[in-house]
């Protein structure tokens, strides 16, 4: 028998042998209790350590979709400037309802072409969220009461080339609407391009008596010259690697690109920082035209690099505290900076911001910072910030929908890179860095090419692409996971309405007092301020009904005592059938009615509505005494 046959059926055997080693799950033992244990990922084998082009990318999110149909859908929203599909992966468990009448979350990765770590920490979500479904009950309760909206990769041309083809780290960002960048009447003809052909962009220099630079004594990095006397061969640096395509003598000059795409959207928009003009791009017109046609999205999500920051959108300054002076700001300032010294004492992950908003925003801006600070918590070298507006996408959720909205700036100076503790990674450290971590995989060495427009000249010096603003490949996963848990924590903080308490008090004769407690336990208010102020929230509702012999006795006053030996104990008087308010996080509010019983058992129940934190309903028995 030949070897290869013999294995085979050793193998086989092994199966038939020991058959408690293969493992098995049916519907009803999925569930997984253990964190040792086995949550669904090889369901799905998916590889995280490597980045994906458009073409990949899409067929995992169809077959996503495929694998998945009781959870996922794949939505076409409309198409890159080039033509290529921006598909959405809508997730929720559809038996407990549509999708568009759960509250949700939208989450976008890469809006710059060159932030596909973002990508990856989106597609991580949905197929944690997807593989996990049937094992864990966290995920599942997720799952079962929210939406989540999820595009990784929001500008499709440029994340293809740059997960595809030779860039720099920076590059390219932007949709790729033609543009003379030049002025030579040519639209993108002077690109950046790969001249050696190793598959990565680095520095030209050339050999010149005169240059600035000299090789490294170990040879790997061009080094200003510091010493006018100094023997070494002299290098002048060119730029970066390309060729002059238009014979105009300069080289990359026209590069790929159009406007900042994060500067494209309507709020706070300016001719300077989002040319043309607001969603002259598909991509984020179709985005816009997506958000307005879905008001159930509650919060949002928009993955960038780099810089290790949680950027939250918050409320602008009061004017009152615009008008402060310098020395009034410093004050401010040194007041926080003290509260948030003692605050740590117990908490390393405390945040505290010295931003002054109107009495009218101050719940946003309390409910941001409890989130952020939960997010310092999960992803732990992040640092929580207030974002910024000029037409960007997590300004726009937020000041044009009232969404609490966060961008989050991923990677950046590897935190373990810093090897004097410094705060900052040192071109020595980062070198360090790659050879000990990475060892050496990250960096491009200087070597002489033969250029067809220069001639003989050296190319390196540089790290290699996915070093700086992108992840290599061996820590894309943690990053992954930590964002993925972050959005999870803030979903899961969406609000839920409760009916809690629900009491009966004899007032006189037949009339009784019905005390109910409505509450939300949740971080996140049913609305926030800024969809208050946009007049779009919609108002919490609360319905009484009863048994035939049990009515309403209207109460006048919009409150009322409760305990008249303590005048300050207070409820808010029931508004007749249907009581309308607005129910803040980590908040209860009660309500007080009066009936009147004529005679036997009867019934009162109460039915909450609301269009972010769900319903509830409650019936109590008034049995004749």
């Amino acid at each position: 028998m030949k070897k290869t046959a013999l294995l085979v059926l050793l193998i086989a055997s092994a199966f038939v042998l020991f058959p408690s080693r293969v493992p098995s799950f049916s519907a009803q033992d999925k569930i997984q209790p253990s964190p040792g244990g086995y949550h669904g990922e090889l369901d799905f084998p998916l590889s995280w350590k490597r980045y994906y082009t458009y073409d990949e990318l899409q067929n995992i999110l169809r077959d996503l979709a495929a694998k998945y149909p009781r959870l996922a859908e794949l939505q076409a929203i409309g198409k890159s400037r080039m033509g290529r599909e921006q598909n959405i992966l809508v997730l929720t468990a559809k038996a407990t309802g549509p999708a568009g009448d759960k509250p949700a979350m939208w989450i976008d990765g890469a809006i710059h072409g060159n932030e596909i770590n973002g990508t990856t920490c989106a597609l991580y979500t949905a197929w944690y969220l997807l593989t996990r479904y049937e094992y864990d009950p966290y995920v599942r309760g997720l799952m079962e009461a929210t939406t989540f909206y999820i595009l990784p990769g929001k500008n499709p041309d440029a994340n293809d080339s740059y997960a595809r083809l030779p860039n720099t780290a920076n590059n390219p960002r932007e949709p790729y609407r033609p543009e003379d960048d030049d002025g030579d009447g040519l639209l993108d003809e002077d690109q950046t391009e790969d001249v050696d052909g190793d598959g990565e962009l680095s520095m030209m220099y050339a050999e010149d008596p005169r240059g600035g630079f000299k090789l490294s004594a170990d040879g790997r990095r061009f080094v200003r010259v510091t010493e006018p006397a100094d023997p070494a061969p002299r290098f002048r640096m060119i730029g970066s690697e390309g060729f002059d395509n238009d014979g105009d003598g300069r080289i990359n000059e026209d590069d790929l690109g159009g406007p900042d795409p994060n500067r494209n959207f309507p709020f706070d928009w300016s001719l300077q920082n989002g040319e043309p003009y607001p969603l002259s791009e598909p991509e984020t017109r179709n985005v816009m035209e997506f958000w307005l046609a879905h008001s159930n999205i509650f919060g949002s999500f928009h993955f960038h690099n780099t810089g290790r920051l949680i950027m939250f959108a918050a409320p602008q300054v009061s004017r009152a505290a615009a008008q402060m002076t310098a020395e009034q700001r410093q004050i401010q300032q040194e007041r926080v900076r003290t509260q948030l010294e003692e605050m740590r004492k117990t908490n390393k992950y405390a945040q505290l911001f010295d931003r002054i908003v109107d009495p009218a925003y101050q719940n946003d801006m309390a409910v941001q910072t409890a989130i952020v600070t939960a997010g310092a918590r999960i992803l732990k070298d992040y640092r929580p910030t207030i974002s910024g507006m000029v037409g960007q996408a997590q300004a726009n959720s937020y000041f044009m929908f009232g969404r609490f909205a966060y961008l989050i700036e991923l990677w950046g100076s590897p935190p373990d890179a810093d090897e004097d503790g410094d705060g900052r990674v040192s071109e020595e450290e980062m070198m360090h860095w790659i050879d000990f971590d990475l060892t050496g995989e990250g960096w491009i060495k200087p070597r002489k090419v033969r250029h067809p427009d220069l001639g003989d000249i050296w190319i390196g010096g540089t790290a290699k692409k996915h070093i700086t603003r992108t992840p290599p490949s061996r820590y894309m996963e943690d990053e992954a996971i930590r964002q993925c848990l972050f959005i999870l924590y803030c979903s899961s903080q969406f609000p839920k309405v409760e009916i809690g308490e629900v009491n009966v008090i004899p007032a006189t004769g037949d009339l009784l007092w019905v005390d109910v407690t409505v509450k939300n336990d949740r971080t996140y208010p049913t609305s926030s301020d800024r969809a208050v102020a946009l007049r779009t929230a919609v108002r919490d509702r609360l319905k009484f009904a009863s048994s035939s012999n049990i009515t309403l006795v209207p109460i006048t006053a919009s409150s009322t005592t409760v305990d008249l030996y303590h005048m300050d104990d207070r409820a808010s008087a029931g508004a007749g059938a249907l009581t309308e308010f607005r129910l803040l996080g980590k908040s209860a509010q009660r309500f007080r009615y009066l009936v009147k019983k004529d005679g036997g058992d009867g019934w009162i129940e109460f039915a909450t509505e609301s269009r972010f934190g769900g319903k509830d309903k409650k019936r109590i028995a008034i049995k004749t005494e």
